[in-house]
């Protein structure tokens, strides 16, 4: 009946193409498993990230023979909360410099003006016709081309400042035991 229902309102009620919408509508288990996958791995900030409370693992000098594994299996354990944290950093660029975020609300209003057309829509200019998805490419590099001409120095700086804490968090970090533990299965299956 559900199913029924949904088909019947996308024909009489939008100007979607039903099989997009059913597309769209078998797609999101699968988005929300990943997306569901991909929080599971987000580590505890306080107790695991940050190692408030636990002296045993807790933010050591390295030795220069052990700094590069030890980054690569921080790298690997914390991928997530590393994640995390370039978007804070990215988003408080955008709050710091009004250029940024004058930027962010302009592209926004013209990408959000052009996935709202339908998605038959066709643009005649003289002979040439262009549908939403030649728009939405145009968009796509006019948007990088001026956001890198007028702002790649802020965006170079905040992703470089974003890379530097989070190398300097992978190599201080002492390996979690769960990342040893792990690491010690995957040398297992590779022996």
């Amino acid at each position: 009946a559900g199913a029924a229902s949904f088909q019947a309102a996308c024909k009489s009620n939008c100007h979607h193409q039903p099989s997009v919408l059913w597309i769209m509508a078998a797609a999101a288990p699968i988005l929300a498993k990943r997306a569901e996958a991909f929080l599971k791995r987000i580590r505890k900030w306080d107790t695991e990230f940050f190692c408030v409370g636990d002296r045993q693992e807790a933010f050591t000098i390295p030795k220069p023979d052990e700094l590069l594994e030890r980054i690569t299996t921080n790298l690997d354990y914390f991928c997530v909360n590393y994640a995390l944290c370039l978007v804070l950093f990215l988003l408080v660029a955008v709050v710091i410099y009004p250029k940024l975020l004058m930027l962010v609300c302009f592209f926004s209003g013209l990408w959000y003006a052009l996935l709202t057309r339908p998605p038959h829509m066709i643009l005649e200019v003289g002979p040439v016709r262009a549908t939403r998805w030649h728009l939405a490419c145009a968009l796509a590099v006019f948007t990088v081309l001026v956001v890198l001409i007028l702002a790649r120095t802020m965006i170079l700086v905040t992703i470089g400042a974003a890379f530097a804490v989070i190398v300097i968090h992978a190599g201080f970090r002492s390996v979690p035991s769960k990342a040893k533990d792990k690491m010690g299965e995957t040398h297992a299956d590779a022996a």
